[in-house]
Protein backbone atom coordinates (compact mmCIF):
# COMPACT_ATOMS: atom_id res chain seq x y z
CA UNK A 1 0.00 0.00 0.00
CA UNK A 2 1.97 3.29 -1.06
CA UNK A 3 2.23 5.76 1.75
CA UNK A 4 -0.27 8.98 1.51
CA UNK A 5 0.93 12.29 0.79
CA UNK A 6 0.81 14.50 3.42
CA UNK A 7 2.60 18.01 2.51
CA UNK A 8 3.68 19.20 -0.94
CA UNK A 9 5.19 21.67 -3.13
CA UNK A 10 4.72 21.47 -7.07
CA UNK A 11 6.25 23.62 -9.47
CA UNK A 12 7.61 26.21 -7.15
CA UNK A 13 9.56 28.95 -7.73
CA UNK A 14 11.39 31.74 -5.64
CA UNK A 15 13.40 34.78 -6.54
CA UNK A 16 14.72 37.45 -4.67
CA UNK A 17 15.93 40.30 -6.36
CA UNK A 18 16.40 39.32 -11.01
CA UNK A 19 18.43 35.97 -9.51
CA UNK A 20 15.77 32.53 -9.34
CA UNK A 21 16.57 30.94 -6.18
CA UNK A 22 15.10 27.64 -7.63
CA UNK A 23 12.25 27.32 -10.36
CA UNK A 24 10.21 24.21 -11.18
CA UNK A 25 10.74 22.55 -8.16
CA UNK A 26 8.59 19.62 -6.44
CA UNK A 27 8.93 17.90 -3.19
CA UNK A 28 6.28 15.24 -1.76
CA UNK A 29 6.56 13.84 2.09
CA UNK A 30 4.64 11.09 2.77
CA UNK A 31 3.81 8.97 5.67
CA UNK A 32 6.34 8.21 7.39
CA UNK A 33 8.84 9.42 5.73
CA UNK A 34 12.81 10.35 7.23
CA UNK A 35 13.72 12.70 4.76
CA UNK A 36 17.38 14.78 5.07
CA UNK A 37 17.97 18.19 2.49
CA UNK A 38 21.16 19.08 1.47
CA UNK A 39 22.79 21.21 -0.55
CA UNK A 40 25.18 24.57 -1.06
CA UNK A 41 25.03 27.50 1.12
CA UNK A 42 22.74 29.95 -0.78
CA UNK A 43 20.76 26.76 -2.55
CA UNK A 44 17.25 28.04 -1.16
CA UNK A 45 17.04 25.30 1.63
CA UNK A 46 15.90 27.35 4.67
CA UNK A 47 13.29 29.20 1.76
CA UNK A 48 12.22 25.87 0.42
CA UNK A 49 11.28 25.39 4.39
CA UNK A 50 9.23 28.13 4.91
CA UNK A 51 7.81 27.45 1.43
CA UNK A 52 6.90 24.27 2.83
CA UNK A 53 5.84 25.28 6.58
CA UNK A 54 3.65 27.76 4.72
CA UNK A 55 5.70 30.56 6.29
CA UNK A 56 6.16 32.34 2.71
CA UNK A 57 4.93 31.98 -0.16
CA UNK A 58 6.16 30.89 -3.56
CA UNK A 59 6.22 32.94 -6.82
CA UNK A 60 5.46 30.28 -9.10
CA UNK A 61 3.55 26.79 -8.05
CA UNK A 62 1.82 25.30 -5.54
CA UNK A 63 1.44 24.14 -1.96
CA UNK A 64 -0.72 21.66 -0.31
CA UNK A 65 -1.35 19.97 3.07
CA UNK A 66 -3.39 17.19 3.75
CA UNK A 67 -6.85 18.49 4.92
CA UNK A 68 -6.57 18.34 9.22
CA UNK A 69 -2.60 17.69 9.10
CA UNK A 70 -0.99 19.23 11.71
CA UNK A 71 2.28 20.58 10.57
CA UNK A 72 5.62 21.55 13.19
CA UNK A 73 8.10 23.66 12.25
CA UNK A 74 11.26 24.47 13.89
CA UNK A 75 13.25 27.65 12.39
CA UNK A 76 17.49 27.87 12.62
CA UNK A 77 16.63 30.77 15.22
CA UNK A 78 13.40 29.75 17.04
CA UNK A 79 11.38 32.87 18.94
CA UNK A 80 9.83 33.20 22.37
CA UNK A 81 7.66 35.89 23.73
CA UNK A 82 9.33 37.57 26.57
CA UNK A 83 9.20 36.32 30.37
CA UNK A 84 7.82 32.57 29.03
CA UNK A 85 8.72 29.59 30.90
CA UNK A 86 10.04 26.40 29.65
CA UNK A 87 6.94 24.52 30.87
CA UNK A 88 4.43 27.72 29.88
CA UNK A 89 5.96 26.93 26.51
CA UNK A 90 5.29 23.32 25.67
CA UNK A 91 1.71 23.83 27.50
CA UNK A 92 0.91 26.20 25.04
CA UNK A 93 2.00 24.00 21.95
CA UNK A 94 -0.47 20.95 23.92
CA UNK A 95 -3.21 23.09 24.50
CA UNK A 96 -3.37 24.27 20.92
CA UNK A 97 -2.82 21.09 19.05
CA UNK A 98 -6.43 20.37 19.34
CA UNK A 99 -5.86 16.76 20.69
CA UNK A 100 -9.18 15.87 22.48
CA UNK A 101 -6.59 14.99 25.71
CA UNK A 102 -5.72 18.52 25.61
CA UNK A 103 -8.89 19.35 26.59
CA UNK A 104 -8.48 17.72 30.57
CA UNK A 105 -6.31 19.54 32.49
CA UNK A 106 -5.07 16.53 33.94
CA UNK A 107 -3.95 14.26 30.48
CA UNK A 108 -2.77 18.27 29.75
CA UNK A 109 -0.52 18.33 32.46
CA UNK A 110 0.85 15.13 32.09
CA UNK A 111 1.95 15.24 28.48
CA UNK A 112 4.05 18.27 29.24
CA UNK A 113 5.74 16.83 32.05
CA UNK A 114 6.59 13.93 30.22
CA UNK A 115 7.56 15.66 27.17
CA UNK A 116 10.27 18.15 29.11
CA UNK A 117 11.53 14.53 30.75
CA UNK A 118 12.31 12.96 28.09
CA UNK A 119 14.19 15.84 26.70
CA UNK A 120 16.03 16.08 29.96
CA UNK A 121 14.50 19.76 31.30
CA UNK A 122 15.35 20.12 35.01
CA UNK A 123 13.59 23.19 35.46
CA UNK A 124 10.06 23.67 34.21
CA UNK A 125 9.78 27.36 35.67
CA UNK A 126 13.29 27.68 34.41
CA UNK A 127 12.21 31.52 32.35
CA UNK A 128 13.34 30.48 28.52
CA UNK A 129 15.57 33.89 28.29
CA UNK A 130 17.59 32.58 30.90
CA UNK A 131 18.70 29.28 28.48
CA UNK A 132 21.47 28.78 26.74
CA UNK A 133 21.25 28.47 23.09
CA UNK A 134 21.89 24.81 22.69
CA UNK A 135 18.30 24.54 25.84
CA UNK A 136 16.46 27.22 23.20
CA UNK A 137 16.38 24.85 20.40
CA UNK A 138 16.12 21.49 22.67
CA UNK A 139 12.76 23.53 23.68
CA UNK A 140 11.97 24.46 20.27
CA UNK A 141 12.17 21.29 19.32
CA UNK A 142 10.09 19.85 22.76
CA UNK A 143 7.59 22.44 21.44
CA UNK A 144 7.00 21.15 18.19
CA UNK A 145 6.56 17.33 18.61
CA UNK A 146 4.49 17.91 22.17
CA UNK A 147 2.15 19.24 19.50
CA UNK A 148 1.77 15.31 17.99
CA UNK A 149 1.73 16.76 14.44
CA UNK A 150 2.43 14.58 11.01
CA UNK A 151 4.80 15.72 9.54
CA UNK A 152 7.74 18.23 11.06
CA UNK A 153 10.06 20.21 9.04
CA UNK A 154 13.69 21.12 11.09
CA UNK A 155 15.99 23.37 9.78
CA UNK A 156 19.63 23.07 10.96
CA UNK A 157 18.26 21.44 14.20
CA UNK A 158 21.81 20.93 15.80
CA UNK A 159 22.86 24.07 15.55
CA UNK A 160 23.53 24.92 19.16
CA UNK A 161 23.63 21.51 20.65
CA UNK A 162 26.07 19.78 22.30
CA UNK A 163 27.13 16.03 21.99
CA UNK A 164 24.74 15.49 24.15
CA UNK A 165 21.84 17.19 22.77
CA UNK A 166 22.58 16.00 19.05
CA UNK A 167 22.12 12.41 21.02
CA UNK A 168 18.93 13.19 22.00
CA UNK A 169 17.62 14.42 18.81
CA UNK A 170 18.73 11.33 17.15
CA UNK A 171 16.71 9.61 19.44
CA UNK A 172 13.92 11.64 19.71
CA UNK A 173 13.17 11.88 15.89
CA UNK A 174 13.93 7.95 15.93
CA UNK A 175 11.22 7.09 18.19
CA UNK A 176 8.62 9.72 15.94
CA UNK A 177 6.12 8.23 14.00
CA UNK A 178 5.47 11.82 12.57
CA UNK A 179 7.29 12.02 9.21
CA UNK A 180 9.96 14.61 9.11
CA UNK A 181 12.57 16.49 6.78
CA UNK A 182 15.52 17.87 8.13
CA UNK A 183 17.98 20.43 6.48
CA UNK A 184 21.42 20.06 7.97
CA UNK A 185 25.00 20.65 7.53
CA UNK A 186 25.70 17.59 9.54
CA UNK A 187 26.02 14.58 6.90
CA UNK A 188 26.66 11.92 9.46
CA UNK A 189 23.77 13.58 11.95
CA UNK A 190 21.47 13.15 8.56
CA UNK A 191 22.65 9.71 7.68
CA UNK A 192 21.99 8.41 11.55
CA UNK A 193 18.37 10.03 11.10
CA UNK A 194 17.19 10.23 7.68
CA UNK A 195 16.06 6.76 5.09
CA UNK A 196 16.32 9.05 1.66
CA UNK A 197 18.39 12.00 1.28
CA UNK A 198 17.27 15.14 -1.02
CA UNK A 199 19.61 17.19 -2.85
CA UNK A 200 18.91 20.91 -3.77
Amino acid sequence: MTPAALLSVQGVAKAYGAAPLFEGLSLTLVEGDRVGLVGPNGSGKTTLLRLLAGVEAPDAGARSLRRRAPLGYVPQEPAFAPGETVEGVVAVAVRESGDPEAADPTAAALRVAMALSRAAFTEPRARVEDLSGGWRKRLAIVRELARRPDVVLLDEPTNHLDVDGILWLEAALRAETAAYLAVSHDRWFLERVAERMVEL
